[in-house]
């Protein structure tokens, strides 16, 4: 069968999902023709692993970002063999190694790869139909939403002066404005999480010594890793009410059973889709509002080094943090004045430049411009009720009218809402695997039914 007669699988996305999904189908024979599509300069890395500061690291040890789940020492192998030979599995590394090693999986998967955006997606004689910002089109029978995290929302009213003065950055995601701070310009931070810290160290290694100030609702910053026994205890015991306060309940009584908090969360990891899935949309919606961000905050820790260094700023007052609402950026005598509002009222401050690192934004109705904007205005996807994209267990899309035909999917950050975590690499390396055997096994069914009608008289 010639190329052009097989089944064509279109990813957009050409980050870690996206790669992780064609190294996948390359390494299980995928019967087909595997394009993805990306405006993005390099393939592989996205946003997460382009970084090339050696002070970013990854959040998770070496033994636990392997691409196969099923095979959790294929990262460790790599980097013994082409980074350093005495690397450990409780070892931390750079965010640019492992984009090296997305890099090696790319180059393994041989994916055709097409440096520019797709405008819209439709239904056409039982294929989809992708308008390319290329001007091409391509009819594709599988595509997938591997597109990753999307920037972050706007914080409150920006005055427009200050965008196009350049003192307010949307995006903490944007290496574009460190070459702009002075090295004693005043810097606020809007967010006191893993992107301020990114950008705080950035900062610092682009030589700035000014004082900076890191400012979110609740002021809560990352907690670090460190060495923790297994729970010894089902953290939330089957029969559990599925309810947000049972969870909470029962997770504070294995705590005072002795069990560490870290045990705790990490014990709970593998089983937190299931008991999220088993909520109602009121105790999602609870659970988002009163234990969301605490549970971010205990999940989401950073490496040893990287609270280290967060530390040395606060006890210095190099960095200070504060609690606070942003409510309005104004600029007012060539300055940024920040307005934010606390528990004892409103206040404000003033800095030379402001950075948004609040996390990714998954209001898709909000973002125009955007593939997954022009998908729900067609109607040919739904947004769950808590933001991100409504889908089956196996990632395939419904529809405005709750029908899934089957074709479309979604990997990774895009399940969020139907799933609660699915940002990370131990979820979507699980969910491109799973998702490549479907696909998989559909293009050879598909292969096998073309072969024989060719055989059938005429």
């Amino acid at each position: 069968m010639s190329p052009s007669d097989r089944p064509l699988i279109v990813i957009i996305g050409g980050g870690a999902s996206g790669t992780l999904l064609a190294w996948n189908l390359r390494r299980m024979h995928v019967q087909a023709r595997i394009i993805v599509i990306d405006p993005a300069e390099r393939p592989a890395v996205g946003l997460a692993y382009s970084t090339l500061s050696p002070c970013h690291f990854l959040n998770v040890p070496a033994d636990g970002m392997s691409a196969d789940p099923d095979n959790p020492e294929h990262f460790l192998r790599w980097l013994r063999a082409h980074h350093d030979p005495d690397v450990t599995p409780g070892q931390f590394m750079p965010r640019a190694v492992f984009g090296q090693y997305l890099s090696s999986l790319w180059a393994e998967a041989r994916p055709e790869w097409r440096p520019t955006s797709v405008l819209s997606c439709q239904r056409v004689a039982g294929r989809l139909e992708l308008a390319l910002g290329d001007g091409e089109r391509l009819q594709a029978d599988q595509v997938v939403l591997a597109t990753g995290n999307f920037g972050p929302a706007p914080v409150a009213k920006v005055d427009p002066d200050l965008v196009l003065r350049r003192q307010y950055h949307p995006s903490g995601w944007d290496n574009g404005f460190y070459d702009r701070i002075a090295p004693d310009a005043a810097v606020v931070l809007i967010g006191t999480g893993l992107t301020s810290l990114d950008v705080l160290m950035r900062l610092r290694e682009n030589g700035h010594r000014g004082r900076v100030v890191a400012l979110s609702r609740h002021g809560w910053c990352p907690e670090r890793h460190a060495p923790s026994a297994p729970a010894k205890t089902d953290i939330i015991p089957a029969g559990t009410p599925a309810t947000a306060r049972a969870y909470f309940r029962a997770f504070r009584n294995s705590l005072s059973e002795g069990s560490g908090w870290r045990s705790a969360v990490d014990a709970l990891r593998p089983r937190i889709n299931p008991l999220w899935q088993a909520l109602d949309l009121a105790e999602k919606q609870r659970f988002r509002r009163h234990l969301q961000r605490r549970w971010d905050i205990v999940r989401h820790r950073v490496a040893p080094d990287v609270a280290d260094f967060m530390r040395a700023e606060l006890e210095n007052g190099t960095l200070d943090r504060r609690r606070g609402q942003v409510t309005h950026l104004a600029l007012e005598a060539g300055e940024v004045l920040i307005r934010a509002r606390d528990r004892t009222g409103l206040f404000t401050l003033s800095a030379d430049h402001v950075v948004n690192c609040t996390g990714p934004s998954r209001a898709y109705r909000q973002m125009a411009d955007t593939l997954p904007h022009e998908l729900l205005e067609a109607r040919m996807v739904r947004e769950t009720a808590l933001g991100g994209l409504h889908c089956r267990e196996d990632g395939a899309l419904t529809d405005a009218a709750g029908r899934c035909s089957g074709d479309l999917f979604a990997l990774g950050p895009m399940r969020w809402g139907t799933l609660f975590e699915t940002t990370a690499i131990p979820e979507i390396r699980r969910q491109a695997t799973d998702l490549a055997a479907l696909l998989t096994e559909r293009c050879g069914r598909n292969v096998q039914e073309a072969s024989w009608e060719t055989m059938l008289p005429g």
